[in-house]
């Protein structure tokens, strides 16, 4: 959920490194039981998106990002007429213990040799990497620090606890859902 994460935790030569920061813009919108990171330009400074560039100019070329509860993330890219979607979910095993899935279908890159192969082992790579910082999280979070969640950057965790605390209360009080964002928002962070 962290839309600043991707420098720091996922480097690697043929995605990108710490040195490829800079400023970044995007809008935000309320969905039932989430939000959305509206479409848009993909990173400049993510290789992989600079391949889709064999399909479509580089205007034409958007991502759109759902986070929606309990547990989803759904992104879509489009190349033109081409796309390439995900689906990731972090299911709670135990109370310390979460898996995470990604499922993925495409209409791209079919002339790839391997490109499935090949994809699950970028994907496996990148999950990896969300998982380890995950588990580095957990164990800083067993010591019950003060969360120190900045704007803009943190914003998406704070509407997805808010999201989560809105739900839980309109169904223990019979109450409707009402959800924690009232219209669009710009955030702006580096990364």
């Amino acid at each position: 959920m962290d839309p600043a994460h991707g420098p720091f935790v996922h480097q690697a030569w043929w995605w990108r490194s710490r040195h490829s920061i800079h400023e970044k813009q995007k809008n935000f919108e309320p969905i039932p039981y989430g939000f959305r990171m509206s479409a848009h330009t993909p990173s400049s400074n993510s290789a992989p998106y600079k391949l889709l560039r064999l399909y479509a100019d580089a205007s034409a070329i958007t991502t759109t990002i759902d986070f929606v509860l309990p547990n989803l993330r759904l992104e879509t890219i489009r190349a033109g007429k081409y796309w390439f979607s995900s689906l990731t979910t972090v299911t709670p095993i135990t109370r310390n213990h979460c898996r995470i899935d990604v499922v993925a279908a495409w209409n791209i890159f079919r002339w790839l040799p391997f490109g499935p192969t090949l994809l699950k082992f970028v994907f496996g790579k990148f999950v990896e990497q969300d998982r380890r910082t995950m588990e580095k999280q957990a164990e800083g979070l067993k010591h019950n620090p003060h969360m120190m969640l900045i704007d803009d950057a943190d914003r998406p965790a704070k509407w997805y606890f808010q999201l989560k605390q809105e739900y839980l209360e309109s169904r223990r009080n019979a109450k409707e859902f009402r959800h924690p964002m009232s219209g669009p928002v710009t955030l702006k962070w580096r990364s």
